[in-house]
């Protein structure tokens, strides 16, 4: 059936909203607008159908509503996954039951890992097939029957749902009944905003045409992550107490830093933490997950902090410092170094986290944990109260560590260590720079970024290929909020066009290069770097770097874009580099050219089967116990 327009609500004069009905696909769509999502990722099945024709309803078209079809559905979460890494907002995806949605799983679980806010709406059966006694005992197509004696035995029809509920997803909501309906989805889009994790709808197909009462779009117009975190209620008291004792370690310490951490950038809190560092002057630190939420152009910026794997002046720095707030802490093996942190034995730490607040006095060893969620408003209240002349800074000053110059004849070969000193050149305040997993990304580690580039990449779950459908998220989420990443517009070139860098390996590449075809498809610019050595250099480094299982096969990259859609090469060009001479004058060409003409430039790049950076090491050596 057609979907039925909105009908407008009218105030009466006793102030209630007289009711609304709207079907259910209209009314989801229209929420996830007025919740900032303006694209939705997918692939169409027989259970999502009806859902995906109200996206084509002229007034969830008026909320600037769009599809973007993906070529499987593991790529759908990825690309989801990077629309709300770029937006911060809620990356969406539709699949339909079994088939769909469990081939979108290891997205879904990357973005739990690493806190992605994602919507997976999932088309079920039809309503019938759980309230019917007979349907109930059908075996309907994409379902896993019963274990045993599944002839007569009933299949669990929300099987599917029992394996995400709590354990990839922070809320999730089965609907079957229309008369709460739209609470519940209301209820999942909150929840995810509120714990920065990824949520799941189940909608029965028959379920989208149906009507519902939309009022609590009126009541609620919006469902940001804005408003909820101001909605958040706390002691108000105990909120301006904990941000004094803050406050007075930190006018007792002589050598104060403040690490950033992935935490502050998915709550919306890194300008607030810029400004902080600004106001203060103090040293300060990424973590390995929260690189590029500081501008790393500021004169207190030290460099990203990775427990003992760390470059060694960094660990120097660190150890140094009499008091650490961390702000937006995540503890993992990856982002903590194998949990090798180390701080001096006479520091205070205080770690400020969505959930908690944390002191610690490494000298007694004692501590003392605030549960609440006291993270955004402490962060504020230290930011407004802060006294810069009561600190008294008696850092001993040491050279900030740079990446020595490598070049050698223009006929070298492109080694990892030339890369190190020369690709950050081509990085430019406003870029979007997003690299996925592999030996590459270890040395991007120690870049020292320009202001206003945001980074991107998974760092802790390290699903190898998710970096190219993520980026193809992301390309679009800058479609969407064109320059939302920039917060000090005056540090980017006035009408710069900030452009999408992606590099990744020729082995990851192969996992998901058919969303290469997307980028063409929905005019997506993109700078691609593949780093063909041989295989998965990255395992190599651990283990096996001779045996056949790290090896694939060799591919013309180049070639690819012609079968993925651009045949006459009229949307895309493609070079090859296997020398430092090449190198530098593609890297100066890419830097002064602009992509106003919607381009996909695909670069290989030849490195050697065994060449990796000196970063990747000691995490190898890690891995290998």
């Amino acid at each position: 059936m057609s979907p039925i327009g909105i009908l407008k609500n009218k105030e009466s004069s006793a102030g209630v909203f007289e009711s609304s009905r709207i079907p259910l696909g209209q009314y989801i769509f229209e929420r996830l607008a007025s919740s900032g999502t303006r694209t939705i990722f997918g692939v169409p099945g027989d259970f999502n159908l009806s859902l995906l024709e109200h996206i084509y309803n002229p007034e969830v078209a008026l909320k600037g509503i769009k599809w973007i079809g993906t070529c499987n559905e593991l790529n759908a979460a990825y690309a989801a996954d990077g629309y709300s890494r770029y937006t911060n907002k809620i990356g969406c995806l539709i699949t339909t039951l079994g088939v769909g949605e469990l081939s979108a799983l290891n997205g879904i679980a990357g973005a739990f890992a690493e806190d992605v806010k994602i919507l997976h709406i999932v088309g079920v059966a039809p309503s019938q097939f759980y309230e019917g006694r007979v349907q109930n005992c059908h075996n309907v197509h994409h379902l896993v029957p019963a274990a045993s004696d599944s002839n007569f035995c009933a299949p669990d029809h929300r099987v599917y749902h029992d394996m995400v509920d709590k354990r990839i997803s922070c809320s999730s909501a089965f609907l079957d009944d229309l008369s709460s309906a739209c609470d519940e989805i209301d209820t999942v889009i909150s929840d995810i905003y509120r714990n920065s994790k990824p949520g799941y709808l189940f909608v029965p197909a028959d379920y989208a045409d149906k009507l519902v009462d939309a009022r609590n779009m009126e009541i609620r117009p919006t469902i940001t992550l804005q408003d909820v975190v101001s909605g958040i209620s706390v002691n108000n008291h105990k909120c301006q107490e904990l941000a004094e004792y803050i406050l007075e370690l930190m006018y007792d310490s002589s050598r104060p830093a403040i690490i950033a951490d992935v935490l502050c950038d998915r709550y919306g809190l890194t300008s607030s933490l810029r400004e902080l560092v600004n106001q203060t002057h103090v040293w300060n630190f990424a973590s390995a997950m929260g690189k590029s939420i500081l501008d790393e152009s500021n004169p207190g910026f030290r460099g990203v902090y990775n427990g003992s794997e760390s470059q060694e002046q960094v660990v120097t720095d660190i150890q140094s410092c009499d008091f650490l707030l961390h702000v937006g802490i995540v503890r993992n093996e990856m982002n903590t170094g194998h949990y090798s942190y180390k701080f001096s034995n006479y520091s205070k730490i205080v770690e400020l986290h969505p959930e908690y607040v944390n002191f610690i006095d490494t000298d007694t060893g004692k501590t003392r944990c605030m549960t609440g969620q006291y993270f955004f408003k402490v962060l504020d209240t230290v930011k407004r109260m802060v006294d810069p002349t009561k600190l008294h800074l008696k850092y001993q000053e040491t050279a900030v560590s740079e990446a020595q110059e490598t070049c050698g004849p223009p006929h070298s070969p492109v080694t990892h260590s030339y890369l190190q000193t020369h690709f950050p050149k081509l990085l430019s305040s406003g870029d979007v720079f997003v690299v996925d997993t592999g030996s590459f990304q270890f040395g991007v580690r120690d870049y020292r970024f320009p202001s206003d580039l945001k980074y991107i990449s998974q760092s802790f779950y390290l699903s190898i290929g998710m970096a190219l459908p993520c980026a193809l998220g992301v390309g679009l989420g800058m479609q969407d909020y064109p320059s939302d990443h920039i917060i000090s517009s005056a540090l980017v070139p006035k009408n710069y066009q900030p452009r999408l860098i992606l590099c990744e390996g020729d082995g990851a590449a192969q996992m998901t290069i058919q969303e290469l075809t997307s980028f063409l498809r929905y005019n997506v610019s993109l700078d691609l770097f593949i780093w063909n050595n041989g295989g998965y250099t990255v395992e190599r480094a651990i283990k096996g770097p001779n045996r056949s299982y790290n090896d694939i096969m060799s591919w013309e990259w180049t070639e690819i874009l012609r079968v993925f859609g651009d045949p006459k090469l009229e949307k895309s060009v493609s070079h090859k580099v296997s020398s430092t001479g090449q190198m530098a004058k593609l890297l100066e060409t890419f830097k002064r050219a602009n992509q106003q003409n919607k381009l996909v430039r695909l670069v290989e790049v030849i490195l050697g089967v065994m060449d990796f950076p000196e970063q990747l090491k000691s995490m190898a050596v890690a891995c290998r116990h």
